[in-house]
């Protein structure tokens, strides 16, 4: 009877998981108040089953109540996150906010079952950033000079670039700062002051000095990711900055000028640098290298391949082989066990935030904010494109990691800030079309009022 049920299991949580992404994409295109509501509860009521199934077989397959109070605790945080935002911030988008909650649901799930005190952490990182973030959107719309400190954002993110080539290396990498008991990886924090200072200096001025200056500061980050080999969030500040540029300055020889800098720099990287190469290498032809360094992409295939459509079973599989699944191969643990279904139906959910971020961000009338908007969507967007496209070996393996759904403390915080920021700007949006509504209607009314009123005759 177990076996029957964990083999339904499977098929069940595929077809939640498509359907979720398809509520998703209806929620995005209808603009009907009352339908939009019953898409939020249907999305709540999907998430809380795939959370509720997933700690269900833990507790049946491993016999462990630990899972059950864990679970409780989590139902709570993620029933809480949905109240507050729609307690203080009522405008605030809530596809966003369900898919920022369905991602951490399936990430929990999944982490608990590769490493429950990692779970644990996780969800306690969660918890507190959750209440660091909760104020942003309030603070975007209070602090107008958020859009002046160019220079502060810059001085911060160059400090911490710096503070990391002093800092612990992880295989092979110097990704870590350790302050105490504490460590932080500061890319993903930098990556937000990145973006937040080149929408502030574009936003004084595009003139050829300023992108010039600009792009001197922009290419300096890039420089110093690369000397601490952390070619991922190399990767994420060049494509960002690009975007960034062609939308402050509409110029297209801009971005195709940057475009060919960042080819020239690639082939120079790759002449210099050894773990370039080697990361190239392993891409061509992880086969040759399955004892060593293609160890971790060959496993990534195996463990896809062996998912199929509908995957091999929650807790039936062997995605812990896959060393460091829990980061940087995240996508490849869910399509062993969950199916290639419920893997591209959460594609398909990252893509609708994206595309939520992008029409968040063509709606702002401020260039600063779109900016921000823009280089944010662009950051999860091509992150997102990076840590999977590794994982299938359509590119080189970057070593970053699937937003919400990854283990790592600094990952979720700075999502989280991410999402706090763009439905900040979102709550923005909607206040400017209603002043602009109100005060269209209020022009309206002197213009009638005028014409209805009789002219005095001149003396």
């Amino acid at each position: 009877m177990q076996t029957v049920c964990l083999e339904l299991s499977k098929y069940v949580l595929a077809f939640l998981m498509a359907f979720y992404a398809l509520a998703a994409y209806r929620g995005a295109v209808i603009r009907n108040e009352d339908k939009r509501k019953k898409i939020y509860r249907i999305q709540n009521i999907i998430m809380v089953i795939v959370h509720f199934t997933g700690y269900l077989i833990m507790y049946v397959v491993y016999d462990n109540m630990n899972y059950i109070y864990l679970y409780f605790a989590q139902l709570v945080y993620l029933g809480a996150v949905i109240m507050l935002y729609m307690v203080f911030y009522p405008k605030a988008s809530r596809l966003l906010v369900n898919n920022m909650c369905m991602l951490m649901a399936v990430g929990f799930v999944m982490i608990a079952r590769l490493s429950y005190t990692k779970c644990v952490k996780q969800f306690a990182i969660a918890v507190a950033g959750t209440l660091l973030t909760l104020a942003i959107p309030w603070l975007l719309k209070t602090v107008k000079s958020f859009r002046k400190m160019g220079w502060i954002y810059c001085g911060t993110g160059l400090v911490l670039l710096l503070a990391v080539l002093l800092g612990n290396k992880i295989y092979g990498a110097n990704l870590v700062l350790t302050v105490g008991p504490v460590s932080v990886q500061p890319a993903e924090f930098v990556k937000i002051l990145y973006v937040m200072f080149v929408a502030s200096m574009f936003n004084k001025a595009t003139t050829f000095r300023q992108t010039a200056v600009v792009t001197a500061f922009a290419a300096l980050h890039v420089i110093i990711l690369v000397l601490s080999t952390d070619l991922g969030a190399a990767l994420i500040f060049f494509v960002v900055y690009i975007a960034m540029l062609y939308i402050a300055t509409k110029n297209v020889l801009y971005a195709g000028a940057g475009i060919m800098g960042g080819g020239v720099a690639g082939v120079i990287a790759y002449k210099l640098f050894s773990h370039v190469r080697k990361r190239v290498i392993i891409w061509k032809d992880p086969w040759s290298h399955i004892d060593d360094s293609g160890y971790q992409v060959c496993q990534s295939l195996f463990s896809i391949g062996m998912g199929s459509w509908f995957g091999y079973g929650f807790c039936q599989g062997m995605p812990d082989k896959i060393p460091v699944a829990e980061k940087d191969f995240m996508f490849s643990a869910i399509s062993e066990e969950f199916g290639l279904i419920f893997a591209i139906s959460l594609l398909l959910v990252c893509l609708n935030n994206l595309i939520l971020m992008m029409n968040i961000a063509s709606r702002c009338k401020t260039l600063f904010y779109r900016l921000v908007a823009v280089g944010l969507g662009v950051t999860y967007g091509f992150q997102v494109f990076l840590t999977v496209g590794g994982a299938i070996k359509l590119i080189p393996m970057t070593g970053v990691t699937l937003p919400f759904v990854s283990y790592g403390g600094s990952s979720i915080i700075s999502s989280l800030v991410m999402f706090a920021l763009i439905n900040g700007m979102y709550n923005m949006r909607l206040d400017e079309s209603e002043y602009e509504d109100d005060r269209k209607g209020k022009n309206a009314k002197k213009q009638s009022t005028a014409k209805t009123t009789p002219k005095k005759h001149q003396a």
